[in-house]
């Protein structure tokens, strides 16, 4: 015999909105939590858990997507993420609301948060999961890849014991299409931690320089591919960041090389960007690396071949050697820059 959670469940996801705008992956998120639901074949409602500034106009629009309410936490306290203040703020909402489950998508952001939330939950952080199986017994199972991507393991467990929280690879996640002209109904809930009950606090904020910043956060991106070479041939990609103001990003071979630390590779198994520029260099355009960028709003491809895949998706294809372009393309954007 079920339980009343089997039958019952309140699928949460997490959104943590930047400069006032919901993330492109909760829309993924929500089109998860609705699948684990028809699945098991059991009643259910999503609840979208919003920490950080955001209209309401953008909030009851999640409705259409099939959050069915929103619980909005926010005030100048939520403007700027600190980790120990979310985590404890989110851990008293679990405790009062019950969640059967908690769905992130992965990010730098969560990467801190989901494991803080789950140890004060204590319960299970399951981190970039690929796909979900939630039984009705209890027991659920979930794929993430391992050795950067060339394996994959099964992560066994049980989401009945307090709320599992599971943090999604944003390349797996659909784009789902609002189907329904609904809105979500918006709690709003006020921050109840006092600044003297924390143990940190955040006394300044400083913005990073363009290169040094998230691949998930940059406005421009420079990428470097297998074409570009390994070692100091690879210094003009950065050369070139440095320029326009861009971050540096790679693909898996360039990783593997140790050329770059993983947390700059773009693609499946590594991170999924939407900047409004992206600059290829020597870049073939393989599916795994493709998958992780396909949102870029304006896309640059530099490469030798001109049958390469990623003329496919380029706003702006140049047929040339990275090494004699970019240094020509360097220098006169400094001479523009200088005049």
């Amino acid at each position: 015999m079920q339980s009343d959670i089997f039958k019952y469940r309140d699928v949460w996801l997490v959104s943590l909105p930047r400069e006032g705008v919901i993330e492109d992956s909760v829309y993924g998120l929500i089109a998860e939590a609705r699948r684990q639901i028809d699945e098991l074949a059991a009643e259910g409602t999503v609840t979208a858990v919003v920490m950080g500034p955001a209209t309401d106009t953008d909030l009851a629009e999640l409705g259409a997507y099939g959050v069915n309410r929103v619980l909005h936490l926010t005030d100048e306290r939520m403007a700027h993420y600190h980790g120990e203040r979310f985590a404890g703020e989110l851990r008293l909402m679990v405790k009062e609301y019950n969640p059967a489950c908690i769905f992130m998508a992965q990010t730098a952001e969560t990467d801190d948060l989901g494991p803080r939330l789950a140890a004060l939950s204590v319960t299970d952080f399951i981190r970039r999961a690929m796909d979900l199986k939630m039984g009705a017994d209890g027991n659920a199972s979930a794929i993430r890849p391992v050795a950067n991507g060339y394996l994959f393991e099964e992560v066994c467990f049980e989401w009945q014991k307090g709320a599992p929280v599971i943090s999604w690879l944003p390349s797996v996640l659909l784009d789902p299409q609002p189907d329904s002209e609904a809105k979500a109904r918006i709690i709003k809930v006020s921050p109840s931690l006092a600044p003297e009950n924390l143990k940190t606090k955040i006394t300044d904020v400083t913005a990073a320089a363009p290169e040094d910043l998230d691949l998930e956060e940059a406005d421009i991106i420079v990428a470097g591919g297998r074409g570009v070479g390994k070692g100091e041939a690879f210094d003009i990609i950065h050369d070139l960041a440095r320029a326009i103001g861009g971050t540096v990003g790679g693909t898996r071979p360039i990783i593997d090389w140790g050329t770059l630390p993983y947390q700059r590779q773009i693609g499946q198994t590594g991170k999924y960007v939407s900047p409004r520029l992206i600059i290829n260099c020597g870049i073939s355009g393989a599916n795994e690396y493709t998958a992780g960028m396909e949102k870029a709003q304006q896309v640059i491809a530099i490469d030798l071949n001109p049958r390469a895949r990623i003329f496919r998706f380029a706003d702006l294809g140049v047929q040339g050697d990275v090494s004699e372009l970019l240094p020509l393309l360097i220098e006169r954007i400094e001479e523009l820059k200088t005049a």
